[in-house]
C-alpha cells in the first residue's frame, strides 16, 4: 500500500530492546505481517524488496524472526487474529524451512485465526503444503497474475497457466480450503477479451478470493524502463475502466462479491488480514521492508536484509522510517482506507473512535463529493459510489488535503 506522505528516518529507539509490552497504545496489535524477502528472480513489474539468498542467509533469517518475536513480545500480547506471510516468495523456502518458520509464528495465532501465505505457483509442491498445513497455515494466495502465456512472459513470471491450476489442486488435496488468486489487468497489449478469459479461468478453479489490480509501471523496474524508452504503451484509461467494470460483472456472476476496490470474495472468505489495514487497526510487522502500525506510530523497516539481520542479531530495533499520526491526519487516513471498502465507513463508529463527527472534520470534502454523487451517504454510512471507485485516488486526496490544510 503506497503512502502519500514523506517519511523521516527515525532510529532514536534503535539501540533499545523495545517491545509492544512497553508501548502505550489504546489497542494492541491483533495482526502480524512477516516479509519474506527472497525470490527466484525479480518480476518485470515488481518493486517490492526481494533478492536471492543462500542457505546460510535463510538460516540467519529464520533465527532473526524468532528473535524479533521475543524482542517485540508478540507472545505476551492477546493471541493474534491474523498472520500474513508476504514477499518476495515465501514458498521459495524449503519444506523444512517453511515448517520451522510457520511453526515459530503460528504459535501466536488465536484459535480460529487466519494464517495466510503468499505462494508462487512455480514453487509449490505437496511437501511444502503439508509443512504449512502442519504448522497452522489455513489460507494461501497464489500470484497467478494472468492465464495468458504471452502476458506472463511480458510480466517476467516464472510459472505457466497450467502451474496455477495444478497448484490449486495440490492445495485442495493438501488440506487448504481457502485459496485466493492475484490477477493483473491493463497489461500492455492485453485486450478486454483476454482479461475476461483470465477471470473465467480463475473462477472455474472454484477459488474463494480474487484480487485484481491494474498494472503499475514503477520507477526502476524493467517494465518502467521499457515504458520510459517508448518500447511499451500503457493501456488507455477508457479500456482500463471497462476492464475494471467487467471484473465486477464476471465475478459477481461466479459468486464472488466485491468488498473492496480491488478485492472480491465468496461470503465469509474476505481477507481478514487486509480488513485490519482497511479498518486502520493496529498490526505488527517483522522483516526488512515490512510495515507496522501500533499506538498511532506507523513504521517501515528499511529495505536492507543485511542491516535488518545485523540489528536483530544485536538485539536492537531494526533501522526504520517512522511517523506518528495524530489529529485530522490520522482521521483522514481512516477515511481514505475505509472508503476503499464497499460497505464504507460507519459514521457513529468514527465519532466514537475520534470523539468528533466526520461532518465536523471534513465538511468541505463531504459536501463536494456528496453533491457530485461520487460519495453516498445512506443509513449512517458514507461510501464511494460504484462508478467512483475507478477514480478513488483523486477523492482520497481531497480528504488528505483538507486534513493538512
Amino acid at each position: 500500500m503506497e503512502d502519500h506522505r514523506k517519511r523521516n528516518f527515525d532510529d532514536s529507539q534503535r539501540n533499545h530492546g523495545i517491545s509492544f509490552r512497553d508501548t502505550v497504545a489504546e489497542e494492541p496489535p491483533r495482526a502480524l505481517y512477516l516479509h519474506v524477502p527472497f525470490c527466484v528472480s525479480k518480476c518485470a513489474y515488481c518493486d517490492f524488496y526481494s533478492h536471492s539468498a543462500s542457505d546460510e542467509v535463510l538460516a540467519r533469517y529464520h533465527s532473526a524472526v524468532c528473535r524479533e518475536l521475543e524482542r517485540l513480545a508478540i507472545r505476551d500480547l492477546p493471541p493474534l487474529d491474523t498472520i500474513y506471510f508476504g514477499g518476495g516468495t515465501p514458498t521459495l523456502l524449503s519444506a523444512q524451512q517453511l515448517e520451522e518458520l510457520c511453526g515459530a509464528v503460528g504459535g501466536c495465532l488465536a484459535e480460529g485465526g487466519e494464517f495466510s501465505v503468499e505462494a508462487n505457483p512455480a514453487t509449490l509442491d505437496a511437501a511444502k503444503i503439508s509443512a504449512m498445513v502442519g504448522a497452522g497455515v489455513n489460507r494461501v494466495t497464489l500470484g497467478a497474475q494472468s492465464f495468458s502465456s504471452p502476458e506472463l512472459a511480458l510480466l517476467g513470471r516464472i510459472h505457466t497457466p497450467y502451474d496455477v491450476s495444478e497448484s490449486v489442486g495440490l492445495l485442495r488435496r493438501g488440506g487448504i480450503e481457502n485459496i485466493g488468486l492475484d490477477l493483473i489487468y491493463a497489461i500492455p497489449g492485453q485486450s478486454l477479451a483476454s482479461w475476461e478469459r483470465s477471470l473465467h479461468a480463475a473462477t472455474e478453479l472454484g477459488i474463494e478470493h480474487l484480487s485484481c489490480y491494474a498494472l503499475s509501471f514503477e520507477t526502476g523496474t524493467p517494465l518502467g524502463e521499457r515504458l520510459g524508452a517508448g518500447e511499451l504503451a500503457e493501456v488507455d484509461d477508457e479500456l482500463q475502466r471497462t476492464m475494471f467494470e467487467r471484473t465486477g460483472v464476471v465475478l459477481s456472476a461466479a459468486g464472488l462479491a466485491q468488498y473492496e476496490i480491488s478485492n472480491y470474495a465468496r461470503p465469509g472468505r474476505e481477507s481478514r488480514h487486509n480488513l485490519v489495514y482497511w479498518h486502520n487497526r493496529p498490526y505488527a510487522a517483522i522483516g526488512p521492508a515490512a510495515a507496522g502500525y501500533v499506538g498511532g506510530r506507523r513504521w517501515t523497516n528499511r529495505p536492507d536484509l543485511a542491516a535488518w539481520l545485523a540489528a536483530v542479531e544485536a538485539g536492537h530495533q531494526p533501522p526504520c522510517e517512522a511517523e506518528t499520526l495524530t489529529g485530522a491526519l490520522a482521521m483522514a487516513e481512516t477515511v481514505m482506507l475505509g472508503l476503499r471498502l464497499v460497505e464504507g465507513i460507519d459514521c457513529d463508529a468514527f465519532a466514537a473512535r475520534y470523539g468528533r463527527a466526520l461532518e465536523e472534520v471534513f465538511p468541505r470534502s463531504l459536501e463536494r463529493h456528496t453533491r457530485a454523487g461520487t460519495v453516498l451517504r445512506t443509513q449512517g454510512k458514507i461510501r464511494l459510489a460504484p462508478e467512483a471507485m475507478f477514480i478513488s485516488d483523486s477523492i482520497f486526496a481531497d480528504y488528505i488535503d483538507e486534513a493538512i490544510g
